[in-house]
């Protein structure tokens, strides 16, 4: 390791352990410190975030037992000092699982993981309307324009369960697409990691650190629409990949975002990144621009007219998509306000201390390591980033996510509504873990690597242990 990369690994290593201290610190935190982040319309008796809970990216970890959440945070503690200073000689590397085969086995046998770890409460986002109203006899909630494919897959489930096994909700309906499609993002890590790294150590990284982040509470069983986009997201990240390295056409990535475009239109801020790749392929003069543009529209405008097709018959037309059903949250209001929050939902602007602790827990809950080994990627490692495709398409990528993470409506990110934002993690992370491995020594990277994913480990086992205990509506 040269004095750039040690630096690194130091400061690295410090970020990792002032984040598990904040984690066994959140129970001994004053809840009147909630008021110098947060407003009284929030916090207040009529408010939706308890005050005890303002530093609700890190309050998961108050549900261990306070003797294990000493124990795991000195375990992990004294690992990040070693790995990060202490640590003087090569460490062995297991082999990655390469065949095909192997890496289906170890996605399936994380199906009965992803399912004994499901969320059995609907505290978070939409879910309880959701949950219930698929379920309610009066209500039959099937076409919602807010994630029209989601909800209609969910809700026909939830109706065969019905028949079939008397389900009183659609939460069954969640817990197996949600695990079914945990099982395969692991497979589809674990493909776009064995075919971008090109040693053992890059490849257990390109799939540990993703593999680790709070984001994967989506695949826990979780009863929200962004579980299926997630799982599309990678594969689209995987066949954009294998489109770059000459082993596919623009139609793969293309037609899965466009499905993803269906199951939920947030993803629509991934289309710049698909069309910087057929920029880039035009300009070398590989493919007629004709069959490029057939390839980017073609796909997109088949799945709206589907949607718009299936929603019509639905009885949710045009009209409830322009009306009642229109994005932007309960007030329809799309951006978080500049001057002055005076919307229903809106409880503060864009440069305050409110929006700044929302973004500030979200990050840490879905991907605590990401921007700032990004920000030191860029400040120790600048010439040594990578300047190739994939590396702009991911950063393209990433922007776009940042962008809309860091503008949209607080009704749908703030106030511990984490789950939309936490789709932005997959494309910034593997951002993230594509330039650790493209400019960090095997030393260094594996040191870095290693400690982003015991520390991410521990934060989303607390996590997602904490959703699998009963939590029940205030009366």
């Amino acid at each position: 390791m040269n004095a750039s990369e040690r630096r690194l690994l130091r400061i690295l290593a410090l970020y990792a352990l002032l984040l598990l201290g904040l984690h066994a610190a959140a129970a001994l935190l004053p809840a009147s410190w909630a008021a110098f982040w947060y407003p009284q319309k929030l916090i207040g008796p009529q408010g939706r975030l308890d005050p005890a809970e303002w530093l609700w990216s890190a309050y998961p970890y108050t549900y261990l037992a306070r003797w294990l959440q000493i124990t795991l945070a000195g375990l992990t503690g004294a690992a990040t000092l070693w790995l990060g200073f202490g640590c003087t000689r090569g460490l062995a590397t297991l082999r990655f699982p390469a065949r095909t085969r192997w890496q289906a086995l170890i996605a399936l046998l994380s199906l009965p993981l992803f399912w004994l770890g499901r969320t059995v409460h609907t505290r978070w986002g939409d879910a309880y309307i959701l949950v219930k109203g698929i379920a309610h006899p009066e209500v039959r909630l099937t076409y919602n324009w807010q994630a029209p494919l989601d909800t209609y897959v969910h809700a026909q489930l939830f109706h065969l369960g019905e028949r079939l096994w008397g389900w009183t909700d659609a939460l069954p309906a969640y817990w197996i697409i949600s695990s079914l499609a945990g099982a395969l993002a692991v497979w589809t890590l674990l493909r776009l990691a064995q075919e971008m790294g090109r040693n053992d150590v890059e490849r257990w990284l390109l799939f540990g650190i993703p593999a680790t982040l709070g984001a994967m509470q989506l695949f826990f069983g979780y009863p929200e629409n962004y579980t299926i986009i997630s799982l599309l997201i990678l594969v689209f990240f995987w066949l954009a990949w294998r489109f770059v390295q000459g082993r596919g056409s623009l139609w793969g990535p293309g037609i899965v975002l466009a499905l993803a475009h269906g199951f939920h239109p947030s993803t629509l801020v991934l289309q710049p990144a698909l069309w910087l790749l057929a920029l880039w392929v035009w300009r070398r003069r590989e493919a007629n621009p004709w069959l490029l543009l057939t390839q980017l529209l073609l796909p997109p405008l088949f799945v709206v007219a589907g949607v718009l097709a299936l929603m019509t018959a639905g009885g949710h037309g045009l009209a409830a998509f322009l009306g009642p059903e229109a994005p932007g949250g309960g007030d329809h209001r799309w951006w978080t306000p500049l001057a002055a929050a005076t919307g229903e939902w809106e409880y503060y602007t864009m440069f305050s201390r409110g929006h700044f602790m929302d973004i500030f827990n979200e990050q840490l809950l879905t991907q605590p390591f990401t921007l700032g080994t990004l920000a030191l990627l860029a400040v120790f490692s600048f010439r040594k980033l990578p300047r190739d495709i994939y590396s702009g398409f991911l950063l393209l990528a990433a922007g776009a996510y940042l962008f809309l993470i860091l503008t949209w409506n607080p009704d749908y990110g703030g106030q511990r509504d984490w789950d939309l934002f936490a789709t932005a993690a997959w494309a910034m992370t593997l951002l993230m873990a594509y330039w650790l491995t493209r400019t960090l020594s095997p030393p260094a990277l594996l040191r870095s690597g290693l400690i982003i994913i015991i520390n991410q480990a521990l934060f989303t086992a607390a996590w997602v242990y904490s959703n699998t205990l009963p939590w029940e509506w205030p009366a």
